[in-house]
């Protein structure tokens, strides 16, 4: 299976943030309140853009694939009102704090793929994004201490419903793979591990200013 491919090369990358110091430290219940806000500032401003990597996405999908997409949108709008409630009980304006440049450079890598990658490229990192916070968070849950502050970021990215979700984009993505060549494939595979080294730098976020890491 593609997906399997994938998931073994991106394997060292995997490991150096399952877990990382952020995951241990929600599970710990140990996660300093600057930190949290920081990672959620960031994560904001990267799920509002992820509404526009999924429209560039949509654009370039299969007519069969247009009622997944639409569903897809929906369920990132949501996560968008966890975040925005979140701040509002910690007291943080996600619209006017600095945005780190990990971030910004994540979304403008995943904005040029979208746009100027092929359909496979882009569903592929699509995919990385939405596994890598399925494992991460479901770490978390396995590994938490006590309930967390935190419990609703928790129980959406480990929910049930969020597995079957990466599940579908799971088989999808196997499918459309088994209708390319291998030099797409391979494309498509470089594309992951990109995706997987900027997952992992996004976590250090949290902890680090903008110098270069």
């Amino acid at each position: 299976m593609f997906s399997e491919e994938l998931l073994k090369e991106a394997t060292p990358i995997w490991k150096r943030f399952l877990p990382h110091r952020f995951l241990q430290e929600i599970a710990d219940n140990k996660i300093r309140k600057e930190n949290f806000a920081k990672w959620l500032v960031n994560d904001y401003y990267f799920v509002k853009n992820a509404l526009r990597f999924m429209a560039l996405l949509m654009s370039k999908a299969p007519d069969d694939l247009l009622p997944f997409f639409s569903e897809s949108i929906y369920y990132i709008s949501k996560e968008l009102e966890m975040f925005e409630k979140k701040a509002k009980e910690l007291g943080i304006d996600v619209g006017s704090e600095e945005i780190d440049w990990r971030a910004k450079a994540y979304v403008n890598y995943l904005l040029n793929v979208a746009s100027l990658g092929s359909f496979l490229e882009g569903f592929t990192a699509f995919y990385c994004e939405e596994k890598a916070y399925y494992e991460a968070w479901n770490w978390v849950k396995n590994n938490l201490k006590e309930e967390s502050p935190y419990q609703e970021f928790i129980d959406h990215w480990s929910s049930k419903e969020f597995e079957k979700y990466v599940s579908n984009i799971e088989r999808i993505l196997n499918e459309l793979a088994e209708k390319h060549g291998e030099f797409e494939k391979l494309k498509a595979k470089k594309v992951f591990l990109e995706t997987s080294k900027f997952e992992l730098l996004f976590w250090d976020i949290a902890y680090r200013g903008g110098e270069y890491v």
